[in-house]
């Protein structure tokens, strides 16, 4: 289609050379990009720029020019297109910006290595430079002329045999500009083309000084013009109709893919709401059954310790007193220690203020556990912001350091214990040791209890100990 639509502009059916170029492009517009596709579209583009400045379309042959242009990469092919885009620019009375283009052109002639192309460039800068009424204009056409003639290409020669012509013409010398205007009609008849020919002879009648002459050579032109104007076919316009056609279908098949989307996430939200809910319940459920668990348990064990610790003893003073002989300060001492032991449960068990003070709570409920045989360290409580935790978290920190301290007295025999509180990141780290007797790890209520109420706050408690190696436990919230 590409070939046919260049023969079709070789015989002078522009119009129909449009069409072909046209279909030819819808063609290649349905394959794959690739290397074979670019370089056919470049010269469907490079065709169609032709045909426009035939057509005497300036702006549009400019346009496809450009295209081509921005798809090539050789030098030689970026040269080619330029000179064309000059060579409209000319044709279209642009000629400060043609003078431009072609002296970038002329500065590049080093890298152009076809001298048919050199001879191109040398006849336009000189025909640009000629119009500019430019003194040096005749030697660059005169220099693209002679390479045209050593290369024996017959259609160039005609070229600037009638650029020269005209040259002449306007610099009023007519009978050089008809020398050269015959030497291009004797080199056209040997074409055997028509078109060639009557461009040669349209050169040849615009050098006739004759009134008559002239005005069918005005009227020849305009109506030729015209013709070339108005006639209709709109091959271009049909293509630029199915491009923008395909834009409008590609936006309208993003616009739904858009839409389905938006519906998709829509669910998704609601899905992951309605699941985010019952999650919540969930929780707040489990939450609620681990607090009546908490409560249950606490129940037990303030009740085997009143058992243990409290009626045993009271059952012992109570024997006492049923003695004949009452000792009265063993009495009292035997009452001062039931006393001290409903008073330990009675602090282990109450109701925390975490609101006011925490840090001094914290230190107050660690200083219960010193004593004569026992030293308790305590570091870096005082560089934790405890106002920035909540007041769970709070409550749980102090309850699992309060059972680790009741473990530590009834069981490890520890001398030394150390408390260690550091902040990293966000989370606040409680180191807890001793040099106790140790044990196997092997987790009693209270240690279970701790563990409990650390996952309830998702935090994590480490426990770490061996038979006579002390106890450890790392606390993370």
């Amino acid at each position: 289609m590409r070939q046919i639509a260049i023969i079709q502009n070789k015989l002078g059916f522009f119009y129909d050379s449009e069409g072909t170029a046209i279909e030819a492009l819808k063609l290649v517009d349905n394959l794959p990009e690739d290397s074979t596709t670019t370089e056919s579209r470049i010269g469907i583009y490079n065709q169609l720029g032709k045909i426009y400045r035939q057509l005497l379309e300036y702006d549009k042959a400019i346009t496809y020019y450009q295209k081509a242009l921005d798809l090539v990469t050789a030098k030689h092919h970026q040269i080619i297109l330029k000179n064309n885009i000059g060579y409209v620019l000319i044709k279209s009375g642009n000629l400060n910006q043609a003078l431009s283009e072609f002296e970038d052109l002329h500065n590049s002639l080093a890298d152009v290595q076809d001298p048919s192309e050199k001879a191109r460039i040398l006849n336009n800068y000189g025909k640009v430079k000629g119009k500019l009424n430019q003194p040096d204009a005749l030697t660059y056409l005169l220099q693209g002329l002679a390479m045209r003639e050593a290369l024996k290409n017959g259609s160039e020669v005609i070229g600037s045999y009638m650029d020269v012509s005209k040259y002449y013409s306007e610099t009023g010398d007519t009978i050089k500009a008809e020398t050269y205007a015959r030497k291009a009609y004797h080199l056209a008849k040997e074409t055997n083309n028509s078109n060639i020919i009557s461009e040669t002879m349209d050169v040849i009648i615009e050098l006739k000084s004759d009134s008559e002459v002239q005005l069918y050579k005005k009227i020849s032109d305009s109506i030729k013009e015209a013709n070339l104007l108005t006639e209709g076919k709109y091959a271009s316009k049909k293509y630029d109709f199915t491009q923008q056609e395909k834009i409008a279908n590609a936006n309208l098949l993003q616009a739904e893919k858009e839409k389905n989307l938006k519906l998709i996430y829509g669910y998704t939200a609601i899905l992951l709401g309605v699941f985010a809910f019952v999650w919540f319940l969930v929780i707040r459920q489990r939450h609620k059954k681990q607090k009546q668990l908490e409560v249950y348990n606490t129940e037990l064990r303030i009740s085997k310790k009143v058992h243990d610790e409290v009626a045993n003893d009271v059952y012992h003073l109570m024997n006492k007193l049923q003695q004949e002989q009452i000792n009265k300060d063993s009495v009292l001492d035997d009452l001062e220690a039931v006393y001290e032991k409903t008073r330990d449960i009675s602090r282990e068990y109450h109701d925390i203020d975490v609101v006011n003070n925490y840090q001094e709570l914290l230190k107050d409920l660690i200083s219960n556990y010193q004593s004569s045989e026992r030293n308790i360290l305590i570091k870096g409580i005082s560089k934790i912001n405890w106002e920035g935790l909540s007041e769970t978290k709070k409550v749980a920190i102090y309850r699992v350091i309060q059972e680790l301290m009741t473990n530590m007295k009834k069981h490890s025999s520890a001398t030394i214990v150390v408390l260690d509180f550091k902040k990293q990141g966000r989370k606040v780290h409680i180191q807890y040791t001793d040099n106790g007797v140790g044990s196997n790890q092997k987790k009693q209520n209270g240690l279970q209890n701790a563990e409990n109420r650390i996952n309830t706050i998702n935090g994590s408690i480490t426990f770490k100990s061996q038979i006579n190696e002390g106890f450890s436990a790392l606390i993370i919230v």
